[in-house]
């Protein structure tokens, strides 16, 4: 499918409708974008924190109770982002900073993925206090990195329109 399409695709929806008629709605999606975003990125640096050795003082147990707040911050985010693209799907289509910032969203997911499936039954069972392994600190390293990078693209969106 090609960028005219997908975009025509969006605009022929509700959502689209409701972004561009209601003038309410895109600064509300906006508000719910930063809130979930705060929520998102303050959850992931209490885990990535700790795992890197910041908050050795924080129970792992515990900081991993942050997780299910990330996910659902990242479901508001995806929500809010969606009603953005489809107020105006040309702008961000073709936007090289969205490109970025979606493609980069995706390696984050694999990341948050390989956190999961990967480290997270070993991280819940350390002792307080105790060092994560390396590779986990690579994996929560990368989370931070990534996001903040995510975070940066997000506000060049408006800027990167080449």
């Amino acid at each position: 499918m090609n960028q005219e399409a997908l975009a025509a695709w969006f605009e022929s929806g509700i959502v689209h409708n409701w972004m561009v008629e209601l003038y309410w709605m895109f600064p509300l999606m906006e508000t719910f974008h930063f809130v979930g975003l705060c929520l998102l990125f303050g959850s992931l640096l209490v885990v990535d924190g700790r795992v890197l050795g910041i908050g050795k003082f924080i129970n792992m147990n515990e900081a991993m109770k942050f997780i299910p707040l990330a996910i659902g911050a990242f479901a508001i985010n995806l929500v809010s982002g969606y009603t953005f693209l489809t107020a105006d799907p040309n702008a961000y289509l073709g936007n090289i900073g969205f490109q970025w910032k979606i493609g980069l969203i995706a390696v984050a997911g694999i990341n948050a993925l390989w956190f999961w499936f990967g480290e997270h039954k070993e991280l819940c069972q350390l002792a307080d206090g105790a060092d994560a392994p390396f590779r986990a600190k690579v994996i929560a390293l990368l989370s931070v990195i990534l996001w903040v990078i995510i975070i940066v693209l997000g506000r060049l969106i408006p800027y990167t329109d080449f």
